[in-house]
């Protein structure tokens, strides 16, 4: 993807709102296009990644592995969606699931030690991105916490 085509994408989802123009160059210094077919695996729970990913077009679905169960999808992520949040954390930086290309799926994958760089040196920036992704861990606790009270009242029943 040509470096323009990049910003311009970028300027189109809603997660990026009230950048500068400025931040969207620097953002797409430290990204770049990824695409993957149906099935693939992108990352495994436990894996440590450097990337944080942002849907362009297509989906994912979020797995983890439940003993005596398998795998199980907790979500499907669709376009201008974010995951491989903990890539950006300075400290966890080890994946809390599996992400699997639930259909062809193109998105932007931006390198997380220099997006954590380019975020300690524009502190505007860094506090746009980091309300963000809380807000997206914030949106991923309760996801998970309305599933176990669902499995555990399934399982009174």
């Amino acid at each position: 993807m040509v470096r323009q085509t990049l910003i311009e994408v970028l300027q189109k989802i809603p997660w990026f709102q009230n950048l500068s123009p400025d931040h969207f160059h620097k953002l797409a210094e430290i990204a770049t296009e990824v695409e993957w077919k149906e099935g693939d695996i992108i990352f495994r729970e436990g894996d440590q990644d450097k990337h944080l990913y942002m849907v362009v077009h297509g989906q994912v679905a979020l797995e983890i592995y439940l003993p005596g169960q398998g795998r199980i999808t907790i979500l499907t992520l669709g376009p201008a969606e974010v995951f491989g949040w903990s890539a950006v954390t300075p400290v966890v930086g080890t994946r809390t699931a599996t992400a699997r290309a639930a259909c062809d799926t193109c998105a932007v994958a931006f390198d997380s030690e220099a997006l954590r760089r380019l975020c300690d040196e524009d502190c505007h920036l860094g506090y746009l991105v980091y309300r963000r992704i809380t807000n997206v861990i914030a949106g991923r606790l309760m996801v998970t916490r309305l599933q176990l009270i669902n499995m555990y009242a399934i399982k009174r029943e």
